[in-house]
């Protein structure tokens, strides 16, 4: 995942591997950090 900068330069974000659960913090920073909204987040995981 990587989130594009206003310069145009992209910055690569960390995602936590194999884990069954994330806490809600680590999620909130990842979702802060790519800038996705927590609704929009939301709507893209109820697709799957």
């Amino acid at each position: 995942m990587e989130r594009e900068n206003p310069d145009g330069s992209k910055t690569h974000l960390t995602m936590p591997p194999n884990h069954p659960k994330i806490k809600a913090s680590t999620l909130r920073t990842i979702c802060t950090q790519a800038g996705i909204s927590r609704d929009d987040f939301i709507k893209a995981y109820e697709k799957t």
